[in-house]
């Protein structure tokens, strides 16, 4: 069976440990991703302002291969004290035994979006502290559209619609509509797990028991998400494309559609102001809802944390709702960050919409594993060699294997 085409190795793991060092006393190793990274060192300054006996030793992580490297450090016993996770990997964590409970560290529980705690709460008890909250939506050029002679008024809502248009848009050098397929494992499975829920599907059942992912339904969500690729409305590049890439070809006008989440949108209008930016709820089977994972990212303390309660200090900090509110590029956890001026851009309207379709990913200890199976599967797909079906059911073996 071909393996991904990505994968981390002695070099990601010799960078995890070397990441996490050896913390002084009143020292905070703190990992964040690079996209936080000016955010973070303003509220660093900050905090140590107020706390002169605490010192932050602030460390920058990237995304791709980000899950193996934050378990292979919290399996090392040389974990740093806070590290910026996605929030479902945090009860994988929790089961294992890897993290510390922040109950004590939470206030003002109601002024949280229920579902941000429900999605690190495990053996009630809270493994993660919530900072930022977000889904999916497809942004696209109404020019391209306009081209096209498609409306941009009025952008697909179905999923027939959405090919429909991403075959009139694919010309003149453009691709319609941009997949995912390679990067970060968590690019692709945010894009394209929505739109098995929308069938029916998943990759697992949402109590993490139940393997789904060569189902009826699943398969023929997989089927569609692949075949813009397949039929060449999604870029040639789409192997290795994540995310970000997909954004450098919009920016370059080479794609008119893709999933983004709103920390695109500035990038958009600063590096490209002349591109005129829709933004369309997730199209959906006919008759059917639409659906978002709802992701974004907690702080955790690991269990091998060498200053765990000066770690717990720095967390309740970056927790208060202003803090929170600058910290993220999408929306805050807390419902009193919601109210500050930058969230009430009208071009998030949309993203605001779609948080109501947003789900957590299965609770499942290994679903870091798990995805990465799935993963395998869309990319022997994409590489022509195998089809949806037959990819989906090796991807089913190894699934059960870590139930």
């Amino acid at each position: 069976m071909r393996k991904s085409l990505i994968r981390t190795g002695l070099a990601g793991v010799l960078s995890a440990l070397t990441l996490g060092g050896t913390a002084l006393a009143g020292e905070v190793v703190w990992w964040t991703p690079n996209f936080n990274e000016a955010r973070a060192r303003e509220l660093v300054a900050k905090f140590q302002e107020s706390h002169p006996g605490i010192t932050v030793n602030l460390q920058i992580t990237t995304t791709d291969g980000l899950p193996q490297r934050v378990l292979t450090a919290l399996q090392s016993g040389a974990a740093p004290d806070i590290i910026d996770v996605q929030h479902g990997w945090v009860t994988g964590y929790a089961q294992n035994d890897l993290v510390l409970p922040l109950d004590d560290v939470l206030k003002d529980r109601a002024d949280y979006v229920p579902a941000s705690l429900d999605y690190v709460t495990y053996d009630n008890k809270l493994w993660g502290m919530p900072y930022r909250i977000e889904s999916l939506a497809v942004l696209y050029n109404r020019k391209h559209f306009t081209e096209a002679g498609l409306d941009p008024a009025k952008p697909p809502q179905t999923w027939e619609e959405l090919q429909t248009a991403a075959q009139a848009l694919t010309r003149d050098g453009r691709s319609g509509f941009a997949i995912t397929g390679g990067g970060e494992v968590g690019n692709t499975i945010f894009r394209s797990m929505p739109f098995m829920w929308m069938n029916g599907g998943g990759i697992l059942s949402q109590d993490g028991t139940k393997v789904l992912v060569n189902s009826p339904e699943t398969v023929a969500a997989v089927q569609f998400y692949t075949d813009f690729y397949k039929n060449k409305l999604s870029p040639a590049s789409t192997l290795e494309n994540d995310g970000t890439a997909n954004r450098r070809l919009f920016i370059a006008e080479k794609v008119s559609m893709y999933q983004a989440g709103q920390f695109d949108v500035k990038s958009i209008q600063t590096e490209n102001p002349n591109i005129d930016i829709g933004v369309m709820i997730m199209p959906h089977p006919a008759g059917k809802d639409t659906a978002a994972v709802l992701g974004g990212w907690s702080f955790v303390v690991p269990k091998d944390a060498k200053n765990p309660d000066e770690a717990k200090v720095l967390v309740g900090f970056l927790s208060e709702s202003a803090n929170q509110g600058f910290l993220t590029d999408t929306f805050p956890a807390r419902l009193s960050a919601m109210d500050l001026p930058r969230f009430s851009d009208p071009i998030l309207q949309v993203y605001k919409q779609m948080l109501p379709f947003g789900r957590p990913v299965p609770n499942q200890r290994n679903w870091v594993q798990i995805s990465q199976a799935y993963f395998d599967g869309i990319q022997r797909i994409l590489l022509g060699d195998e089809d949806a079906q037959t990819a989906m059911d090796e991807a089913a073996e190894e699934i059960e294997g870590l139930l």
